[in-house]
């Protein structure tokens, strides 16, 4: 029996508290500080977990970037926004979808760049960021 894949197609965001349709790409990782102890011996005796870290980028279209810029405080900056969620919702297109939810929480912008070239067809920016955790498969 063939089952559907998930494809990008299926994303749905959102993004600040709104439904975002102009995400071009999104990306996101944690990682685990996880260590093994040496004591006597040449072997690891046990292991330790330590702080995990979330990161990742969200590339917008230029029309959704601007849309960020014009709702920042007077004097605000997209590097200073307060921390926000980000919910990326995998919706294949099936009779029984399987949704997968996930929120990236804690989201805080750390750059952004504009730039463009001769030939392309729209702007693209693309701003990493930091979070304080993300929820797989959240309920």
């Amino acid at each position: 029996m063939y089952t559907k894949e998930y494809s990008y197609q299926d994303c749905q965001f959102v993004l600040l508290g709104r439904p975002t349709a102009g995400v071009l790409g999104i990306k996101y990782k944690g990682k685990g500080d996880r260590k093994y102890i040496w004591a006597t011996g040449r072997k690891p005796i046990t292991y330790v977990d330590g702080q995990e870290e979330y990161e990742g980028e969200v590339t917008l279209l230029q029309s959704e970037f601007e849309a960020i810029v014009r709702s920042l405080l007077p004097g605000g900056t997209i590097t200073t926004l307060p921390p926000f969620d980000i919910v990326v919702m995998y919706v294949p297109n099936t009779a029984n979808p399987v949704i997968v939810k996930d929120i990236i929480k804690g989201v805080l912008l750390t750059d952004w760049e504009k730039a463009g070239k001769s030939g392309d067809t729209n702007m693209e920016i693309t701003l990493p960021f930091k979070a304080a955790d993300v929820q797989l498969n959240a309920k």
